[in-house]
């Protein structure tokens, strides 16, 4: 597997952080990066900001940032939105046609409590965006754990039929054990007034490993693209599992990479295979976190061959190392499977 180093797309001022990133392929030339973002230095309130890049003597380059969400006053998302996921298709909803729609999760109890998922569309990828009247359409009831969110989408049609995986919180009473896992559902939105939503189904992470061979493997924080002309979907989750010896100890210190056919994946017997672990080789830092692949407008590959990740770094630190999330960049070369 040949991969390129990966290099930041942008910085920002002290006291912000950058992360989560959603990156659209418009054209060859052309992408938006969707992310979260704090608003004010040194104040942890997740907003969702986009900026606009070009591809110049083959590095991207980004314009200023603007923001396209934010929590609302009262409700279920009143405290963070964060983890887009943004792509094109025909959504009609109270008399309108949308163009695009965004996933995000929205929650409304501090210390990241009580995730829930909610979408928003728009006629322009650049918003506005407007949120759906029957969020969240991934609810949670428990309000103390973290709950459902981190979810990537890519469109079945082109139109109003998706597919939709994301992260949600899993226990056992009786042995008071909390975890995390991958579940997908398809859903309908050509007309969002009628939506037809499919059935949960926890996703199997057969033929995954962690990168040193140890450890149970957890598959959480999806993002997916579909290969169409190979009939494909790579995935990417946090590499498990964490670091505990240093600081930060609760974030991902590498990125995993894996492909399944889309025919297995809908069996749900597992069939994934490792393409790349995205780590300290890469982007020079033991935190590789919090990644997204880009995709074109559709959620689809956009070039055959190259596989395009954007993944959030963190310096090592034991103070003040969410103000060194950043994203960085690089395109990795498939093999031939």
């Amino acid at each position: 597997m040949q991969a390129q180093l990966a290099y930041r797309l942008f910085d920002d001022a002290d006291g912000i952080y950058n992360y989560c990133p959603s990156p659209v392929l418009m054209d060859e030339t052309t992408m938006y990066i969707f992310y979260c973002a704090n608003a004010w230095p040194g104040l942890v309130i997740d907003d969702i900001y986009a900026r606009r890049g070009k591809l110049e003597n083959g590095r991207w380059t980004f314009g200023d940032r603007f923001r396209v969400l934010q929590p609302d006053r009262l409700g279920w998302d009143c405290i963070h939105v964060c983890d887009p996921d943004v792509i094109k298709g025909e959504f009609r909803y109270r008399g309108e046609t949308y163009s695009w729609m965004m996933v995000y999760l929205g929650c409304d109890i501090h210390h990241c409590y009580h995730n829930q998922v909610g979408i928003a569309f728009a006629k322009e990828i650049d918003g506005p965006y407007i949120k759906y009247d029957r969020n969240p359409i991934v609810r949670y009831d428990e309000l103390f754990h973290w709950g459902a969110g981190q979810a990537s989408v890519v469109s079945l049609d082109g139109k109003g039929k998706f597919r939709m995986l994301y992260s949600q919180t899993v226990h056992e009473y009786e042995r008071r054990l909390q975890g995390c896992r991958t579940f997908w559902k398809d859903f309908d939105l050509s007309d969002a007034e009628r939506p037809i939503v499919g059935e949960e189904v926890a996703m199997h992470v057969g033929g995954m490993d962690n990168r040193d061979g140890e450890g149970e493997v957890a598959a959480f924080n999806p993002t997916i693209v579909w290969d169409r002309n190979n009939d494909l979907y790579y995935l990417t989750r946090e590499g498990t599992p964490f670091d505990k010896t240093r600081s930060p100890d609760f974030i991902a210190p590498y990125t995993q990479v894996s492909v399944i056919s889309r025919s297995d994946f809908e069996k749900n017997e597992g069939g994934w295979q490792t393409v790349y672990n995205v780590d300290g080789k890469d982007t020079g830092y033991e935190r590789n976190h919090n990644a997204g692949l880009v995709k074109d407008a559709y959620g689809w590959l956009a070039r055959q061959g190259v596989l395009p990740v954007a993944t959030t770094i963190s310096e090592l630190t034991d103070r003040d190392f969410l103000w060194t999330y950043r994203i960085y960049y690089q395109e990795l070369a498939l093999p031939t499977l």
